[in-house]
């Protein structure tokens, strides 16, 4: 082993190509590469398992991978709620501000037992598969469906010990002395450790093994020609399990890296006699990226069986690197991960008043974020208080954002125990995660063989085509008026159509149910056309059924659970209780809103308060045609000239405007708005008459103001549009409830008011800077057990960061 080393080292100093700290291949996209962000995102969950009529709180951090900087690139992001069936359940459309967002689910009260999928991803995700997908898995009980806990469990035949095999570079090559890496993990999919013995297929011994660390472990093997090589170990039942090692090349290349002492990469390449001619003749690429983007090309040739060479790190970002070895034609010979660490991980550094608190006390949580004063210490984070007995506590090494960034979303599979790797505390981290990169390192993206391309969504687009009438000839000059009417807002806009009849309008900023109504206009403002809608329904991402693995919770503490949610539901019951608020809270609060009608209609009169004049559209008076035909002699100074025009008497004489401003809910329309409005739209029509009333408006309202409010929460009865215009009911980004936690006053009492909540205080948006302490204040409730605290973040430099404290409640 001494020779080999001391080889490799006469050989780095030759190898290492003139001038290599300073003239690198940049990589430079391809015309067609248009994927050039790498988006990834993480979902703060409030905890780990729910009863049946609880609420799932969660906040969102949408990053580019390549910075890990929070980015705008995408708006919506799609998450979903997935039975034990791989059925999507549930859905919602978030918005994202900077990279950010929140939301909840609420899960209905008949719903069944099992363990089910959180799944996000933006539009633009997909054109990397699932890859980048967020996952996560929870438990819901609900003890009265009598499958809790046993409705999903899989059913194994066997308890067999499964191994695999990783052959450092990807490949075993004849000949080649390679590093192969193995895991052997249980039924259930976990990491067991095991010892065996490796057999050519002459029967003669040639190595052990033994897993060092959840299962996994290496060995060294050369391979000779023609022969095949095989595993035996022992099973948990004490019987011999033997699994056949991967296929040996008689060509080709292995791919080995390690560092050195001064944290350089050491970058060995293995080939054969075989082989070496070929090689000898060509150039080669090394290709070094980190989250997908190339950062670095070295081109080299081979001239000797074993090849070694240094490559700085000090100028890569931290995180999993790949190095490929590529030929000149981009054809892929091997590939190796390797882990790049920089400054320890910032914490948050969560503090108490009290470890031990009583039953609705109140309790202070202070909030900072220390560390070195060099580093931006400055970002965004979210914080659930949760019942311990809610939380996964099969592992003290679960998920966090940083393992979530900085490991899992790279590679394939479930990783055990993530946060393991960033616990400074444990010596042989590194060595272990280097381990995890051999076993489960993933090799390309999807989207280099696919064709189809999903954009990055911002907002919401309505689209379609306008023909005349039932054949495909285009009418010149049109343009199709699209009104979209919400419960809160109303958008009216105008836009063309081309030279095939398309039109688009991109960028609507929606929140909650609106009503769409498209209609096709010609020359002279008239509907005109035969007009067609895109689906404006979303179709998901495909469910893959390897989303589901057993994991969360262990068998006895969800038999605690149930029993547990058997006696809270009863009590529940019994005083009309949710799982966030108790109902009286909800009826104090409730008082203070008003219906959505009221507030719609204060919203569009927030610029003038109060009209000069107003007139009620009432059900009967939705006979009439249009909207000029319905104002006639309505309102004392309107005058209605056919079924174009409109003027108000006694204002306008001295300008050259003579036609009163359009609103819609307040927002500026047209006249060709006002002739294609349906009456069973609208609500209230206002007007504004005298210059006074009218001033607010300037110039544009000197000759009146006519503004039409439409019904909140959409239109009621049926309504069949022409050929030329176009009806749909549509949805928006999900409007996140907010999370009320009770105050508990001094005479208050659990008799007359039970507080079973699980989570306690959940908060998606806390500024965090420095040293500088956040307070914040909550009460406890009326469950004796362990509270966790659990904070999740990033900060503006990009740094995930997480904290972490307990207290209990007596």
């Amino acid at each position: 082993m001494k020779k080999y080393i001391l080889f490799v080292l006469v050989l780095t100093g030759f190898f290492i190509p003139p001038s290599f700290s300073k003239n690198f291949i940049q990589h430079s996209p391809s015309a067609d590469d248009s994927l050039k962000i790498i988006e990834k995102v993480y979902l703060h969950v409030d905890r780990d398992s729910y009863y049946a009529g609880d609420d799932i709180w969660f906040k969102v951090y949408l990053i580019d991978a390549l910075d890990r900087l929070l980015t705008d690139h995408s708006s919506n992001l799609h998450v979903e709620l997935i039975s034990p069936s791989s059925i999507i359940i549930s859905s919602r459309i978030i918005r994202l501000d900077s990279g950010m967002g929140n939301g909840d689910f609420r899960l209905s009260n008949d719903i069944r037992s099992g363990r089910y999928k959180i799944r996000a991803y933006t539009n633009y995700m997909r054109n990397f598969s699932d890859q980048l997908f967020f996952t996560k898995e929870i438990s819901v009980i609900n003890a009265n469906d009598g499958q809790a806990g046993t409705s999903d469990k899989v059913k194994y035949v066997d308890n067999k010990i499964r191994l695999n095999f990783f052959p450092e570079g990807g490949s075993l090559v004849d000949n080649v002395s390679s590093i192969v890496a193995f895991k052997a993990v249980d039924n259930t999919g976990k990491g067991c450790d095991v010892s065996g013995k490796i057999y050519s297929s002459n029967g003669d011994l040639i190595t052990t093994f033994k897993s060092t660390h959840l299962g996994m472990g290496t060995f060294f093997l050369r391979p000779l020609p023609g022969l095949k090589y095989y595993s035996i170990i022992r099973g948990a039942d004490s019987t011999d399990i033997k699994t056949e090692l991967t296929t040996s090349f008689p060509t080709g290349v292995t791919l080995s890296a390690s560092k050195n002492q001064n944290n350089e990469l050491l970058v060995t390449i293995g080939t054969n006699p075989e082989t070496l001619p070929v090689l000898s003749e060509h150039d080669l690429l090394l290709s070094i990226s980190i989250r997908k983007e190339v950062i670095n090309t070295i081109p080299f040739r081979i001239k000797s069986l074993i090849s070694s060479f240094v490559v700085p790190t000090n100028y890569f970002p931290d995180g999993i690197l790949r190095l490929t070895l590529f030929t000149l034609k981009d054809l892929p010979l091997a590939e190796r991960l390797v882990y790049i660490e920089r400054e320890p991980p910032l914490k948050i550094q969560i503090g108490t008043d009290k470890s031990i608190y009583r039953k609705r006390e109140p309790v202070t949580l202070k909030i900072s974020l220390p560390g070195d004063s060099t580093i931006e210490r400055k970002g965004n984070v979210s914080i659930a208080v949760v019942d311990e007995r809610l939380l996964n506590n099969t592992s003290k090494f679960s998920r966090t954002i940083s393992s979530w960034f900085l490991l899992e979303s790279d590679i394939r599979g479930i990783v055990e125990d993530p946060s393991y790797y960033f616990d400074q505390s444990n010596p042989d981290r590194l060595k272990d995660m280097d381990l995890l990169l051999c076993t489960q390192g993933w090799r390309d993206f999807a989207w280099k063989y696919d064709t189809s391309y999903f954009p990055p969504e911002n907002g919401f687009t309505v689209s379609g085509r306008l023909k005349k009438g039932n054949k495909n000839k285009i009418v010149e000059d049109l343009r199709v008026s699209i009104g979209i009417f919400g419960d809160k807002s109303t958008l009216i806009k105008s836009v063309p159509v081309d030279s095939a009849g398309r039109f688009k309008l991109t960028g609507i900023d929606l929140t909650g149910q609106a009503t769409l109504i498209a209609t096709g206009i010609g020359k002279m403002d008239h509907p005109e056309g035969f007009l067609t809608l895109d689906s404006i329904i979303y179709n998901p991402a495909k469910v893959s059924d390897s989303l589901f693995m057993v994991s969360v919770l262990a068998e006895n503490n969800q038999d605690k659970l149930e029993s547990y949610y058997t006696i809270n539901e009863a009590i529940r019951k019994k005083y009309k209780l949710s799982d966030t608020i108790n109902l009286g809270e909800v009826n104090i609060i409730s008082e203070r809103h008003k219906d959505p009608q009221t507030v719609k209609v204060e919203s569009s009169r927030i610029k003038y308060n109060k009209p000069e004049a107003e007139l009620v559209v009432t059900e009967q008076m939705q006979g009439y045609g249009n909207l000029f035909q319905l104002l006639k002699g309505k309102i004392p100074g309107l005058v209605v000239l056919g079924d174009t025009s409109i003027s108000i008497r006694g204002i306008g004489s001295l300008t050259a405007i003579t036609k009163p401003l359009i609103l819609i809910d307040g927002n500026q329309a047209t006249f060709a708005d006002l002739s294609l409005m349906p009456i069973n739209f609208i609500d209230r029509i206002d007007v504004l008459k005298s210059a006074f009333a009218t001033s607010i408006y300037g110039f544009l309202g000197s000759s009146g103001v006519i503004n039409l409010i439409t019904k909140a929460g959409g239109v009621p009865g049926i309504y069949s549009p022409p050929d030329y215009s176009a009806k749909h009911r549509i949805s928006g980004y999900n409007a996140p409830r907010i999370f009320y936690s009770p105050q508990h006053l001094p005479d208050s009492t659990s008799v007359l008011n039970p507080d079973l909540r699980s989570t306690l205080y959940w908060n998606p948006v806390i500024n965090l800077e420095g040293t500088n302490e956040v307070i914040l204040n909550y009460y406890n409730g009326d469950n004796s057990s362990m509270i966790r605290i659990i904070a999740e973040g990033i900060t503006t430099t990009g740094i995930p960061v997480t904290g972490k404290a307990k207290y209990e409640v007596k």
